[in-house]
């Protein structure tokens, strides 16, 4: 029964602490929640997409276009 005694003053000073856990990463959460956003709004929009991006130009026959505009701006590309 002692031990019963024990066991239950060290739940009961648990929950403060996981309280404050709690808490804290909820407050981590919303920090990096306005960091993400701030950071999406930082993207350009011109940006291209992906490699699905690169397939429709190339079906769309603008690979030319973008491959003159390549070797006109050559510095471009390495940045």
């Amino acid at each position: 029964m002692d031990s019963e005694l024990d066991l239950s003053t060290i739940i009961d000073g648990a929950g403060p602490i996981a309280g404050l856990f709690v808490l804290l990463v909820a407050i981590a959460l919303v920090l990096l929640w306005l960091n993400m956003n701030r950071q999406m709004k930082r993207i350009d929009p011109n940006l291209p997409r992906g490699r699905s991006e690169g397939a429709i130009a190339q079906e769309s026959g603008d690979v030319p276009q973008m491959e003159e505009s390549a070797e006109q701006e050559p510095d471009a590309a390495k940045q």
